[in-house]
């Protein structure tokens, strides 16, 4: 009989990665939402969709790393924002209105039945991450479609800074604590790790 052998080759880690692109395109939409665009590169979302295509990109990479290490939660998560962040900085015209709301309307969904998904996993501090980042998307869905209407003076500008700043605030702290955790082995910084 032929023998059979699982070949497995852990690649490094994905997770810190993806978390800190999600970080930085966070910290450009909330920098964005709280109008500090509007003195320097003008009140347009230029800026923003630049930076989309380039951590959607980086993003598919984590997504592939991911997926080669067999992290399932995290293929989805990252695979989703990726396909979400190019796809919006490609639309042809302006990236608001109906078609990038039901976009932003469908990666917030995707993002809560990833929450459900990882409650059984053991760091409690990932469903939190999730949590606010669909709340952000579905936040973001509705200023995008009250953008033709409202423009940049929209209420909910602001809103999307808000919880833009804490899904950058979550993120970086979940990539140091997990960088951290790795280097020494150990938990270092608290990730609500479940016993």
């Amino acid at each position: 009989m032929a023998e059979e052998r699982n070949l497995h080759m852990k690649l490094a880690g994905a997770e810190v990665f993806g978390l800190l692109m999600i970080a930085w395109i966070t910290l450009i939409v909330a920098m964005y939402g709280f109008k500090a665009f509007d003195l320097t590169v003008g009140s347009n979302l230029a800026f923003v969709l630049t930076n989309a295509l380039w951590v959607g990109a980086a993003l598919l990479l984590a997504t592939l790393v991911s997926f080669l290490n067999e992290n399932v939660i995290l293929t989805a998560v990252f695979g989703v924002l990726a396909f979400f962040f190019i796809a919006w900085s490609q639309l042809p015209g302006a990236p608001i209105g109906v078609v990038p709301m039901y976009m932003a309307v469908f990666v917030g969904i995707a993002l809560l039945i990833a929450t459900v998904l990882s409650l059984w996993q053991p760091v409690r501090l990932l469903p939190i991450l999730l949590i606010v980042a669909a709340i952000l998307f579905f936040v973001l869905g509705a200023w995008l479609n009250d953008f033709p209407t409202n423009g940049e003076n929209s209420n909910l500008r602001g809103i999307v800074g808000v919880f833009s700043i804490l899904v950058f605030l979550i993120a970086v702290y979940m990539s140091i604590a997990i960088g951290a955790l790795m280097v020494k082995g150990k938990p270092v910084l608290p990730l609500l790790i479940k016993k």
